[in-house]
């Protein structure tokens, strides 16, 4: 049979690995753009928090890391066989100088070490940071609650139901509690003071997120032409300036300029230099350079298991620093001086991972890009000009519902896609959310800064093991599973499915796949299922007055992150039988919107609604957070995947795309990811003979 330069592949249903990005499907490329950032989530909310949606990227790398396998040649990504032909140069980025010692070799342990240090810092400090908040709005919207002076410890003595005044003073007059631990209460539980903590939370995330947005493609792009670690280093200093700032503010409340709101300049300086987005995106680049193809996938789900492992435990780890010390701003000076020793690291001690050679390549290139692109601008007019600022929006239009053609020769859109992007959009919404809920914690049940700490690491580790035990079992024990396909052993043999007999066929003659195939229709069960939970985890938390039943309803929230690593799947689906060839464009899309809901949509929901509502009602925002679901919830219900063809009973196993509306053959049949037979265009309808 005659070979032709293009061919067409075709991959037997149950003989492939799945289509919707496995494990160790990993990007090659060594552009750190917005689609980058999928892998890496952007701060320790986002794993923390039981909403955060999870990515399938990330489950699975969790899942490897508790129970790792060895990766041989064949199971690596097809993609990154075809990206290294064609760059050969991919490959000597990986290969570092033996001649250097060691601590001139760019490696991925550097950043493996400092990665756990980090994640601990930060998660270290999420729930004090409120507490904070909240004593720095007493002192200016209600001085009248600090007439005892400002004593730190007041922030962590505190009795968790001091707010219940009527067991505070006993029949003799006096105060069995301390004065000030009183007006802490008073003033944690005011609602004045709750509404100015929400709108400074919500200016500083607001900053953080806007300027965020726009500058950390910019910044991943810098990092190819300058190199990762002083990316990472300068986006650093913006976090370092953050935390500098956040001491400043607490110990010269009165001597900053504008006081209290001086803690928004550390946010903003933060964004301007890309923030956590930029440092994740060149750590994610610096590890792609640093490790070959077949190990990349063991690299990144060590570094996703420790990150999840390190903010998960700093919590706890913080807490137990402020009952030790008495001092809740200890967590704050510990926190500060782990970022500017990481700082120094990135600056002086971590080699780069990138040659002069390849940065002044990347620089030539960006160079003639920039004149292209400055050609075409200059013919475009004002309004092109004007819309630069919104360059990072363009991805969007991968969304716009598509005219197909179905069976009946009707002209139709396809809003499938476009539904799951706006329901994603929905659920990414409530990371933004998580400040709120502890400042609710606080004021309803009197929990302490402490006490948040333990809640926000028995939340963490519940979804971690859900991640990487429950779910994966759940999976491997109600996954439909397609029957196998049997290769012909006669020249005029079709292809049919396993019988028994398959159990004689010699080695070499059948194919099974290392993985189990994932079924679309299956992972969106998963999803809807996922959103009823929290819906329903939600709506219960709203009506609970107890801390223990408070925190079962969170950790029966937490549970619901498998919604995430199903909905990937689902969209890769959908953007396949679109004829979308380049994951990364999809997921790179899908990142700006995960960082416009959570980031600047998100905060700005649950702020003003809990400002408007602690008088009156404060578990308003928990119905929020389940009418927001509940919307995601009926978006999905309205998503049609494509009739899969291990599903078509009546669709011949030679020709499983025939009566398939939406594929077109040249277009979803080049990412495939397991080539077992190849069929010429001039030979098409032929029986195949081997």
């Amino acid at each position: 049979m005659s070979r032709s330069k293009d061919n067409s592949r075709l991959r037997v249903p149950g003989a492939s690995k799945s289509s919707s990005r496995p494990g160790s499907r990993l990007r090659t490329s060594r552009n750190p753009s917005l689609s980058s950032l999928s892998y890496i989530p952007f701060g320790p909310e986002e794993l923390i928090n039981p909403d955060a949606p999870v990515s399938e990227e990330v489950a699975e790398l969790l899942q490897e890391f508790v129970h790792p396998h060895r990766h041989e040649s064949e199971q690596t990504l097809v993609q990154e066989a075809a990206d290294e032909v064609c760059a050969d140069d991919e490959i000597d980025t990986a290969k570092q100088p033996l001649d250097l010692p060691w601590w001139k070799r760019p490696s991925p342990w550097w950043f493996l070490v400092l990665i756990i240090i980090s994640s601990v810092a930060a998660g270290a400090t999420m729930a004090p940071r409120v507490s904070v908040y909240t004593r720095l709005a007493c002192d200016t919207y209600k001085p009248e609650y600090s007439r005892v002076g400002r004593n730190p410890d007041n922030l962590t003595l505190l009795s968790p139901h001091a707010n219940n005044m009527s067991s505070v003073v006993p029949s003799g007059g006096m105060a069995s509690t301390p004065p000030s631990d009183r007006d802490w209460a008073l003033c944690a539980s005011d609602p004045v003071v709750q509404a100015a903590v929400a709108k400074l939370s919500l200016v500083i995330a607001a900053s953080t997120g806007i300027l965020g947005c726009i500058t950390t493609t910019m910044w991943a792009s810098l990092s190819d032409r300058y190199g990762r670690v002083r990316i990472a280093g300068i986006s650093t200093i913006g976090i370092l300036v953050t935390e500098l700032g956040f001491l400043l503010v607490y110990n010269f409340p009165n001597s900053v300029p504008g006081g209290i709101w001086f803690l928004v300049l550390g946010p903003i300086i933060d964004g301007l230099l890309g923030g956590i987005g930029a440092v994740s995106s060149a750590i994610h680049a610096y590890l792609t350079d640093c490790t070959e193809p077949s190990s990349r996938s063991r690299i990144f789900s060590l570094f996703m298991g420790l990150l999840f492992a390190g903010i998960s435990i700093g919590p706890t780890l913080g807490s137990l620093t402020i009952n030790l010390t008495g001092n809740i701003i200890s967590v704050f000076y510990i926190s500060f001086c782990t970022y500017l020793i990481l700082c120094l690291f990135l600056w002086v001690v971590i080699p780069e991972s990138l040659t002069k050679a390849q940065r002044a390549e990347a620089r030539r290139l960006h160079a003639e890009d920039s004149a292209r692109l400055a050609i075409a601008r200059s013919k475009g007019g004002l309004l092109t000009w004007l819309g630069r600022p919104f360059d990072f929006l363009r991805p969007l239009a991968l969304f716009y519902p598509m005219v197909i053609d179905d069976s009946a020769s009707k002209k139709r859109r396809d809003w499938s896609l476009l539904l799951l992007v706006a329901g994603c959009g929905c659920t990414g919404s409530l990371i933004g959310g998580l400040t709120y809920k502890m400042q609710y914690m606080s004021s309803v049940f009197g929990w302490t800064a402490a006490e948040i700490g333990y809640w926000s690491s028995s939340v963490g580790a519940s979804r971690a093991i859900h991640l990487t035990l429950v779910l994966p079992l759940l999976t491997k024990l109600f996954q439909p599973k397609p029957s196998a396909i049997m290769l012909p052993i006669e020249p005029l043999e079709p292809l049919r499915p396993e019988t028994a007999s398959s159990e004689s066929l010699a080695p070499q003659e059948t194919a099974p796949p290392p993985h189990q195939p994932h079924s679309p229709h299956f992972d969106l069960v998963i999803a809807r299922c996922s959103l009823l939970l929290e819906i329903s985890s939600y709506i219960l938390m709203a009506f609970t007055r107890t801390g223990g039943l408070f925190t079962f309803f969170g950790i029966m929230s937490s549970l619901g992150a498998g919604y995430g690593p199903a909905i990937s799947s689902v969209a890769s689906t959908l953007y396949a039988t679109r004829g979308g060839k380049e994951m990364g464009k999809l997921f790179g899309a899908m990142s700006v919107i995960q960082t416009l809901s959570s980031q600047v949509l998100g905060p700005t929901i649950f702020a003003f609604t809990y400002m408007a509502t602690v008088a009156i009602f404060p578990p308003a925002i928990f119905f929020v957070s389940a009418g927001v679901l509940s919307v995601a919830f009926i978006l999905f219900l309205f998503i049609r995947l494509p009739k899969m063809p291990q599903e078509a009973s009546d669709v011949d196993v030679e020709d499983p795309l025939a009566n398939h509306p939406t594929l077109r053959r040249e277009e979803t049949l080049t990412d495939v990811e397991e080539v077992l037979i190849v069929v010429d265009d001039e030979d098409r309808g032929k029986k195949v003979t081997p």
